[in-house]
């Protein structure tokens, strides 16, 4: 099953003895497209943000607005400070970051480019459930026909202007009409569709 991937920011995080904050971001990486930290504000403390690896996650609870992890109040609140590992997009007073490593907060809102114009902006990141992959990047073609949203599958980038929030990818109106870029390319008659999607 798919998620949106801005639905997760705002959750609780439920640990094995209680909560433990509340999920301000994602980041993923841009080579491989799988989410790999969240970003937690662990306010029971010190208002501090820290990074929890997806691999702590048993099950999103999305409609419940609740992420339980399989962690301590305490080992939450000990886990590596968001600002020593930022994403390039984050860009801390500590230097360095890993230059893959993607907020998924900064990339909504990019532009979308493809190879024969802008056709609208990044709406959010749809996120397989089994393996915290990003499957789709949906896109609101206000630009091209409004109202409508479009699937776009992240292995059909071209190109990302991080500095500029542009998202080129190595297709055209054409293609998409036609339907001969296949899975990589899916019409929503909603915004509720792209979470029934198997892929």
């Amino acid at each position: 099953m798919l998620w949106d991937a801005s639905t997760i920011i705002g959750c609780t995080i439920r640990g094995r003895d209680g909560d433990g904050g509340t999920v301000t971001d994602l980041l993923f990486e841009d080579a491989s497209w799988h989410m790999r930290w969240i970003v937690v504000n662990v306010h029971h403390w010190s208002c501090r943000e820290v990074l929890l690896s997806v691999s702590y996650v048993q099950q999103p609870d999305v409609v419940g607005r609740r992420i339980v992890v399989d962690l301590t109040i305490q080992e939450i609140s000990d886990s590596l400070a968001a600002d020593l590992r930022p994403p390039v997009s984050r860009p801390s007073g500590h230097g360095g970051g890993d230059p893959h490593l993607r907020s998924v907060d900064a990339v909504i809102g990019h532009r979308v480019h493809l190879t024969d114009g802008v056709i609208g902006h990044v709406e959010d990141l749809l996120v397989q459930d089994a393996d915290w992959g990003i499957r789709f990047l949906r896109v609101d073609t206000c630009k091209w026909r409004p109202g409508e949203r479009l699937l776009l599958a992240p292995g059909s980038i071209r190109e990302i202007d991080w500095d500029g929030r542009l998202v080129r990818f190595a297709l055209g109106r054409g293609e998409i009409e036609a339907d001969r870029a296949h899975r990589d390319v899916i019409w929503m008659r909603n915004r509720a569709e792209g979470s029934r999607l198997d892929a």
